[in-house]
């Protein structure tokens, strides 16, 4: 967790993980802005911008989407600069399971990992269960993590109190040494209210492509970049 030095707010740093389809893109939409934007995809990380009050005061969240080329494919660097990771897979698709279970392995082997939380996606897809809850629940206990299964589409109280943990969880960490930052992008506004648990007040949205992330290993903008885009 990081504060910012020139205006004290506390900022926590979030990469959502999963692989293909699982809707990660639908669930860091509806936690920050309560909309539903049903099947999204794309090619392209996507940072988001946000600052929130929590009853303890403000805080700056970033929250890289994270666009996976496949099952053997473990966006390291993303996963180092984050705070926190939230590792989503579907219930309906047990390929995406199993490429949660590998990455919990791949987050136990590193040194300072990511504060952790795995979510189960399209809980309202019950008659399609390919995974039950309680492989969900097992896996999680496994490696000493927060466990829900949320429904995106009918938003989910469960979501909100995860995002809501992993917040609280990280700005209790010590402050994590960062080989890069994403500090400076700036895109479109996303938000501008939200109702309770937690409201949001403002943000941004910026893609960034897979390409362009690390020779510096510094997220920035560069001619490789997809435009700034508005939810």
């Amino acid at each position: 967790m990081k504060t910012e030095d020139k205006n004290n707010v506390p900022r926590v740093r979030i990469a959502v993980l999963g692989n293909i389809n699982v809707g990660k893109s639908a669930l860091t939409v509806r936690y920050l802005t309560r909309r539903f934007i049903g099947e999204y995809r794309s090619n392209t990380d996507l940072l988001y911008r946000q600052t929130i009050s929590l009853d303890s005061g403000l805080l700056d969240v970033e929250i890289v989407d994270i666009s996976v080329e496949g099952e053997a494919d473990f966006p390291l660097e993303q996963i180092q600069w984050a705070d926190a990771c939230l590792i989503v897979y579907s219930i309906t698709d047990k390929s995406s399971f199993d490429y949660a279970t590998k990455s919990l392995a791949e987050l136990k082997s590193l040194q300072n990992a990511p504060f952790a939380y795995l979510i189960g996606n399209k809980a309202d897809l019950d008659h399609l269960r390919a995974v039950s809850e309680s492989e969900g629940a097992k896996l999680a206990a496994s490696y000493g993590i927060g466990f829900c299964e949320v429904s995106v589409a009918e938003n989910s109280p469960a979501l909100y109190k995860a995002f809501e943990r992993i917040l609280i969880e990280s700005r209790a960490r010590p402050v994590k040494q960062r080989k890069f930052s994403v500090s400076k992008m700036i895109g479109t506004l996303i938000g501008s209210s939200a109702s309770k648990p937690i409201q949001i007040t403002q943000g941004t949205v910026v893609p960034c492509h897979k390409g362009d992330l690390h020779k510096s290993r510094v997220l920035k903008r560069r001619q490789a970049f997809a435009a700034t885009i508005s939810l």
